[in-house]
């Protein structure tokens, strides 16, 4: 009796051993039916490189992980075929690439703990190889750089790719000047009642204020702060704040408001000039709570002069809520001039810079990116099981 039971339960734990390896090979695709040809099977140690000169429709998707805040992650993606190139490990609560025009290195702020999810702190610009997505060198900085909800304005680059400033909050704010060339850090610059940081051309950038004013700031050719200049206020703080993920249309900032308004901020003089705002909406469309949303809210293609804004209807608290539509405009007549709805609800959209754009959208439920043709709004296709939290997106520079 016992030999039987013996037998019996070999035979199970045997059946399943063939039933477990069958499952595995064809999950792996080792095992092939007669009618089908071979699977090509990866090689190990093979290390593949990134072509060296991106094309137009290239996208890097930056995962915060929001489920592992300390890591964080960045993709890169062929918005034409969907091919996923590869990606960087980029730390604790990642913000987001910076990416210079001359793309022969990439730039990262980033924050590591020596035990993983505590322990002693590291703050420090990484600076990676775009061929061969590999470290080429780190340059600490103190470490104070902002982990709060990424914006596409935490870092920002001179004009001449010499300096990067890494937005600080612990929590008065700063920026952290870091000098590229010579690999170290230059100095901290207080920003006293101003956050984030965006580039206003030259050795200069600027930042927005409680009050509704923005903050100029100029570097000297060594990187030390060389003035300061602080606005008058050009938008409401109470009526109708603006949103602070910028983009940039030509010399002109670009800036959603929660109301619905897009104010601008023109960096071309060396003081800065805000033009008069105009309305996103019409009468019937805020009868109809339509306003601006998601966290990555507006995009811009200059070779078309259009500007694309994620929408969807709810009151003024909703701002940074996914939307079902994205609406069209163009900026030279300030005119909507098409609605396209998405496939699934976006939280993030961003378009390419060519004249024929692509446009991407992040939903805000799965790690899946949605690709549209920019101008008639077709789906084209999606790239799913993308990270964890994809949230902002960026295209490399290309000629």
């Amino acid at each position: 009796m016992l030999l039987h039971t013996e037998n019996a339960i070999m035979n199970k734990i045997k059946l399943k051993t063939v039933l477990f390896l069958l499952s595995a090979s064809l999950l792996s695709g080792s095992f092939c039916f007669a009618e089908n040809p071979p699977v090509a099977i990866d090689k190990f140690g093979v290390i593949e490189s990134v072509p060296a000169k991106p094309g137009p429709h290239w996208l890097w998707v930056n995962d915060t992980n929001f489920i592992s805040f300390s890591d964080g992650r960045a993709h890169l993606i062929d918005g034409d075929t969907g091919y996923y190139f590869g990606s960087l490990n980029t730390g604790y609560v990642h913000a987001k690439l910076v990416l210079p025009s001359h793309y022969r290195e990439i730039y990262s702020a980033e924050t590591y703990y020596s035990r993983h999810v505590g322990g002693t702190r590291s703050d420090m610009v990484r600076i990676y190889d775009p061929i061969n997505l590999s470290l080429i060198d780190e340059i600490m900085i103190p470490n104070k750089r902002a982990t709060t909800i990424p914006r596409t304005t935490n870092n920002a680059l001179t004009e001449d790719a010499r300096f990067m400033s890494v937005f600080n909050m612990t929590p008065a704010t700063s920026v952290s000047i870091v000098d590229l060339e010579k690999r170290e850090f230059v100095g901290e610059i207080e920003l006293p009642g101003c956050a984030l940081t965006m580039p206003a051309g030259g050795q200069r950038f600027f930042s927005l204020c409680s009050d509704g004013a923005a903050l100029t700031y100029v570097l000297d050719k060594e990187g030390k702060l060389e003035s300061k200049l602080r606005s008058k206020p050009f938008f409401s703080v109470d009526k109708d704040p603006v949103l602070e993920n910028g983009v940039q249309y030509g010399k002109l900032w670009l800036f959603p408001s929660v109301e619905g308004m897009l104010y601008s901020v023109d960096v071309s003089e060396e003081k800065l000039k805000f033009p008069k705002p105009w309305s996103l909406l019409d009468k019937n469309d805020r009868s109809e709570g339509w306003r601006t949303g998601g966290m990555q809210q507006i995009a811009v293609n200059e070779p078309h002069s259009l500007l694309y804004s994620i929408m969807h209807q709810g009151p003024a608290e909703t701002y940074e809520h996914a939307g079902p539509e994205v609406w069209v405009y163009d900026l030279k007549t300030k005119k909507r001039i098409r609605r396209i709805v998405t496939k699934r609800m976006a939280l993030s959209i961003h378009v390419s810079p060519d004249d024929k754009p692509l446009l991407f959208s992040l939903p805000e439920t799965e790690p899946t990116l949605d690709i549209y043709d920019a101008l008639n709004g077709e789906h084209l296709r999606s790239v799913t099981e993308l990270g964890v939290t994809p949230f902002l997106m960026e295209t490399p520079p290309y000629n």
